[in-house]
């Protein structure tokens, strides 16, 4: 294999870019395919998990047994896989912001693509409580990265197919296409440039439209959401703020117990087979006890829209929901928690909307509505992400009327989280994901370049070249600025709105890349 040299990568800085977009488009529309299949798939695994267990119902007690038998199987079949390519354990956001930080590389990308299918299908097929929008998330970046491969692409072009094809798996998983371009953009790169745009929006809209021949025209979440016209919006808005405010702890209590879980299930002195028997047997449990916690809860939420639940056993199904999920979570098995997190943010509207309607007069039709705010404020609370989770819930409904009030839940849920410290939920599983290790003989020699934005009032921003504190061996030897190439000097000003190319020892990148991203940003 050809070992990419300085002069190869600083070659892109007058490289057209036409292929890579084509590569693009070709990354979206199979990611499209391959994510809208894993959907049907899971939806016929869902509906033959209910209809076996009601069956079971009115069948003999020793089938019951058997049902039992069969999810111990599949749960110890998932944990081999998962043990044999721990690459897909989880969501696979980490993994993916992994690779775009060259931490992390899929070098059995195929294998692992198939097995990630595999794993999600069956762990959500048996009922665990996780979703398939990060599994997506990580087949897309497996399309873009067997693309690189393919088509011998380089390390920078590989940047964008893996992130393309991220976006492209979020876009292919909840129909929404601009929400893959914003989490692309916002989570994954916290940065937006001319070219990562186009790539992303590419990748997306043709993701979207093979997923639309399959799954025709509806929104994700069929459930009519009508915002409360009638009540008097000064009142609407101290209702939104306090939501915010509320929502921001109860995501706290969710990144916590997610990563107490994680540790809990990882010292405690058991073996492995017996932790997964008991995770098995509870889902098991659950499946014919309290079915409303099992799976994503795509179902419950659309029912919870015109349901007739209490507030009391609401609040009992949002702290099983809670723990299922973080105890799924913690198996390691292939599966995200992106639609858990959505579903608990629902019930907090619902409950919410039903507590105002108890005490406060409100009318019945505005519950939908703050189940609605509910899953924004959720997302945004855990994932610190809060103009995808705006453009996400508006995509996933098809209503724009509720646009002002999902901005003001969102920001205030945004502020009050940062007030409590509470870090983006990817940024904390990326840092306790384990990472690959450079290889010696690439760390002594391969330089490479990385692009390094410079935001407004960021370390950067307003100093010299020469001003500023680089690590030995890093070299600037370009500024994007306003779509025109600058070569730096020592004495050249840094703005806000350029791009650092940075020259850099290929070593260094693992180290270095996050650290300077911060400089840029902060």
């Amino acid at each position: 294999m050809k070992t990419e040299t300085a002069a190869d990568n600083l070659k892109l800085l007058q490289k057209g870019s036409g292929k890579l977009y084509l590569l693009c488009v070709v990354v979206g529309a199979l990611t499209g395919f391959t994510v809208s299949l894993y959907r049907l798939a899971l939806n016929i695994f869902n509906h033959f998990r209910i209809e076996v267990i009601g069956n079971s119902l009115e069948g003999k007690p020793y089938f019951i047994f058997v049902i039992w038998l069969f999810f111990i199987l599949i749960g110890l079949f998932v944990d081999y896989i998962s043990r044999k390519y721990p690459k897909i354990s989880g969501s696979g956001i980490p993994q993916v912001k992994g690779i775009l930080l060259r931490q992390l590389d899929y070098y059995k990308w195929l294998q692992e693509l198939i097995a990630k299918f595999i794993a999600g299908l069956m762990s959500i097929g048996a009922g665990l409580s996780l979703g398939r929008e990060g599994p997506s998330v990580q087949l897309g970046s497996y399309i873009g990265f067997g693309m690189t491969k393919i088509f011998e692409r380089d390390t920078i072009e590989k940047k964008y197919l893996v992130t393309s094809g991220a976006s492209a798996g979020l876009s292919g998983a909840f129909g929404a296409p601009l929400s893959g371009v914003m989490f692309a953009l916002e989570e994954l790169h916290k940065f937006i440039s001319a070219k990562l745009l186009i790539c992303t929006f590419l990748a997306s809209i043709a993701s979207d439209f093979v997923g639309r021949r399959i799954f025709g025209m509806d929104t994700a979440f069929n459930l009519i959401a009508l915002y409360p016209k009638n009540m008097n919006p000064y009142y609407q808005f101290i209702l939104y703020i306090l939501l915010g405010v509320i929502i921001a702890f109860f995501g706290k209590l969710f990144t916590v117990t997610l990563i107490k879980t994680q540790d809990r299930f990882k010292n405690m002195k058991l073996s492995r087979w017996l932790k997964i028997m008991f995770v098995m047997s509870t889902s098991f449990l659950f499946c014919y006890f309290l079915p409303e916690v099992t799976g994503g809860g795509h179902e419950l939420v659309e029912e919870m829209a015109g349901g007739n639940r209490t507030i009391q056993l609401l609040m009992v199904i949002f702290i099983v929901k809670l723990f299922f999920t973080a105890l799924c979570y913690a198996t390691g098995f292939a599966g995200g928690i992106f639609l858990p997190m959505l579903v608990l943010g629902a019930i907090i509207g619902k409950i919410y909307g039903l507590t105002l309607i108890k005490y406060f007069d409100i009318g019945i039709g505005a519950v939908p509505h703050f189940m609605v705010l509910g899953m924004a404020g959720y997302f945004v609370a855990v994932v610190r992400a809060p103009i995808t989770g705006a453009v996400l819930i508006l995509e996933m409904t098809g209503n724009m009327d509720h646009l002002l009030a999902l901005v003001t839940v969102s920001v205030i849920a945004y502020y009050v989280t940062e007030l409590l410290g509470l870090e983006p939920i990817y940024e904390i599983l990326f840092e306790r994901m384990p990472k690959d290790t450079p290889k010696e003989k690439e760390s002594c020699k391969s330089k490479t370049i990385i692009t390094v934005p410079v935001a407004a009032e960021s370390e950067l921003d307003g100093k010299k070249i020469c001003e500023v504190a680089w690590e030995r061996d890093i070299l600037v030897v370009a500024i994007s600025r306003s779509e025109h190439e600058i070569i730096p000097k020592g004495d050249t000003v840094i703005e806000s709105g350029d791009q650092l190319t940075l020259l850099l020892p290929e070593s260094k990148v693992f180290k270095m890349k996050e650290l300077l991203y911060k400089q840029g940003s902060q």
